[in-house]
C-alpha cells in the first residue's frame, strides 16, 4: 500500500506544483492529428447511402400525395356543382315565396274592398319588379354573391312596402 500512497502523494504534489506555477499540463506529443482523424472517420461512417427501402417509401408517399390531391380536386368540383345547383333551387324558392307573399297581400286588400289610391306609384312598382328580375338573372350567373342576395331581399321587401303604401287609404272621421 505504501507504493499506492507514494504515487498518490506524488500526484498531489504535481497538481499543487502546477497550480502554484499556474501552468498547463501538456502531453508529451501532439494528439490533435489523432483526434481529427477519429472525428473524420466517425463522420464518414455515419454518412450511408439511402437504402432501396427509403427510395421506394419516398416514391410511394409522393404518389399517394398526388392521388389524394387529384381526388380532392375532383370532389371539390362536384361539391361546387352541387352547391351551385342548391343555390339555384334556393333562388327559385325565394322568388316563388315572394310572389306568394305579394299575391296574399293583394288578395287581402281586395277582400277588404281596398283599391290602390296612389296610381303614380305604379311606375316605381314596375321599376322594383324589373330590378328584381335583373338581380335574379345575375344571381343565376353568380350564385355565390352575397351582396346580390341581400339586394334581392331588399328589393322584394321594398315592393311589398310600396304595395302597402298604395293600398292604404286615409282614414276619415266616418271610418273611425
Amino acid at each position: 500500500m505504501t507504493t499506492h500512497d507514494n504515487r498518490a502523494q506524488e500526484l498531489d504534489a504535481l497538481i499543487q506544483q502546477a497550480i502554484a506555477e499556474n501552468r498547463e499540463v501538456t502531453p508529451p506529443r501532439d494528439l490533435w492529428r489523432g483526434i481529427e482523424a477519429s472525428i473524420s472517420r466517425s463522420q464518414v461512417t455515419l454518412k450511408r447511402k439511402p437504402s432501396n427501402y427509403w427510395v421506394w417509401f419516398t416514391g410511394a408517399a409522393a404518389s399517394i400525395f398526388v392521388i389524394v390531391g387529384v381526388t380532392l380536386s375532383l370532389s371539390m368540383n362536384s361539391v361546387s356543382t352541387t352547391v351551385n345547383g342548391q343555390q339555384l333551387e334556393l333562388l327559385t324558392m325565394v322568388t316563388q315565396q315572394h310572389q306568394q307573399q305579394r299575391q296574399i297581400l293583394l288578395a287581402n286588400y281586395e277582400d277588404a274592398g281596398l283599391q290602390p289610391t296612389f296610381s303614380e306609384l305604379q311606375s316605381e312598382l314596375e321599376q322594383l319588379r324589373s330590378a328584381a328580375v335583373q338581380v335574379t338573372e345575375q344571381l343565376r350567373l353568380d350564385p355565390d354573391n352575397s351582396e346580390l342576395w341581400q339586394f334581392l331581399q331588399w328589393l322584394h321587401q321594398q315592393e311589398l312596402d310600396l304595395l302597402k303604401v298604395m293600398y292604404q287609404q286615409p282614414r276619415t272621421y266616418q271610418q273611425v
